[in-house]
């Protein structure tokens, strides 16, 4: 199935159409299995083995609370539930039996022990991949409302080390106002002549600079930007406290700061 018609089967089922969710189980099936049997790493059968319907349960709760804005497919994602649901299976039934993950199976203890260790790294793998992209999606979305795209921050960001710090601090000083912030999340614009005023840095530069300005700006005021936040390099701190904007702000010395 396409994904554009697949997320259109996941809201027709959400919006309550039963009998196309059972079509849908129906024809993923088979990689419900396959998902499940290497989770486990052994041969699993639907007659037979627990593990196939918390499978089936995972994959209809993987239905239920899919979202196109997390920025994966739907068949990635139903893969990532399963595997969460079955590694949490497996360590309920390790603290139900008081028993170490490797003694689950004395005639398998070594599988059974890569098993559960080898699905949880995948697991932690998927769900750090989840969230990078539900923060770009998310990231985009922002930006596009200051109409800026992602190929045209690339292109504004600035080639020099010097220069970005400069755009940075700006971006800091807005994030630590709440009358810039205000001002940034109205009108889509920069204040020029008060950050320029403020900060001694030509409007001429801060207009150069608008985009990767807003970039950085969204960036560190939204905390939810953690990964961003270490890709670009920006420094983690709560800018909604009232202590420290008035710190960034003292922080600012006066003279003029060209290119």
């Amino acid at each position: 199935m396409r994904q554009e018609g697949m997320e259109n089967i996941i809201r027709r089922i959400q919006s309550g159409n039963q009998a196309l969710r059972e079509e849908l189980i129906y024809y993923y099936r088979s990689n419900i299995l396959e998902i499940a049997a290497g989770v486990c790493g052994r041969k699993l059968e639907w007659e037979n083995d627990d593990e196939l319907s918390i499978s089936l349960l995972a994959f209809n709760e993987a239905i239920d609370t899919y979202n196109p804005s997390y920025g994966k497919e739907f068949h990635n994602y139903a893969r990532l539930v399963i595997k969460s649901r079955l590694i949490d299976h497996f360590r309920k039934e390790a603290r139900h039996k008081h028993l170490p993950l490797e003694e689950l199976n004395e005639d398998n203890i070594v599988v059974q022990k890569w098993e559960v260790e080898s699905a949880w790294k995948k697991y932690n793998e998927e769900q750090l991949a989840l969230e990078r992209a539900e923060e770009m999606a998310l990231f985009q979305k922002m930006l596009q409302s200051f109409g800026i795209s992602f190929c045209q921050l690339e292109i504004s960001c600035p080639k020099h080390q010097d220069t970005r710090e400069i755009l940075i601090e700006i971006a800091e000083l807005i994030a630590s106002r709440k009358d810039f912030i205000e001002y940034v999340n109205r009108n889509k614009q920069l204040p020029l002549k008060e950050l320029s005023l403020v900060s001694g840095i030509s409007k001429k530069v801060i207009k150069r600079g608008r985009q990767y300005i807003i970039a950085v700006f969204l960036i560190i005021s939204n905390m939810e930007f953690k990964h961003l936040r270490s890709f670009f390099s920006l420094p983690c701190k709560n800018y909604s406290n009232t202590e420290s904007a008035k710190k960034q702000v003292s922080g600012w010395k006066g003279g003029v700061r060209d290119e």
